[in-house]
């Protein structure tokens, strides 16, 4: 598994490429017993119609058998082929609608004031004399009002958890 971001892109997915590497050398080590990568959903697979080309291709070619939930499918067969490339446009065009709403709530919200995007750190210096003149935790709402930062804030630069 992928965490912490979204896998839209091929990029940061360490967990695939590695799950890919590791079927690549058990299919080079396979004798007589076939190599299967199976995978739960498509879509967390792959996010569109051309990765999904690309990987099945790959797969294919060094003999690896796909597997979604528990049946398997065939690359070079066609009707198996037509199915997988199917859930990738499905993928894809889910994809492309949940950014255009994201966008378009996030659009909404600037437009109400509501959404200002990631609000900047202190500067070094206001840090420095944050974590320095941190006398009282009870202390931190004040902090944080002088700073015009959140508590959270104050937190993190000073190493405190917040008190119940």
């Amino acid at each position: 598994m992928d965490k912490g971001f979204s896998g839209t892109t091929r990029r940061n997915r360490t967990a695939l490429d590695n799950a890919l590497t590791a079927v690549t050398f058990a299919a080079a080590a396979a004798t007589e017993r076939q190599v299967m990568l199976t995978t739960t959903k498509f879509d967390r697979f792959a996010r569109n119609l051309a990765e999904a080309g690309e990987i099945l291709t790959s797969l294919r070619e060094r003999d690896v058998l796909f597997g979604l939930g528990s049946q398997v499918y065939d690359w070079a067969d066609p009707f198996g082929k037509l199915f997988l490339q199917t859930l990738a446009m499905v993928a894809e065009f889910e994809a492309t609608l949940n950014h255009l709403r994201t966008r378009e709530g996030m659009a909404k919200a600037r437009a109400k004031g509501r959404f200002t995007g990631k609000q900047p750190k202190p500067p070094l210096a206001a840090r420095k004399t944050i974590h320095r003149g941190y006398p009282d935790p009870d202390d931190d709402a004040s902090l944080a009002e002088e700073y015009s930062v959140g508590r959270s804030t104050i937190h993190r630069i000073t190493g405190t958890a917040p008190l119940a």
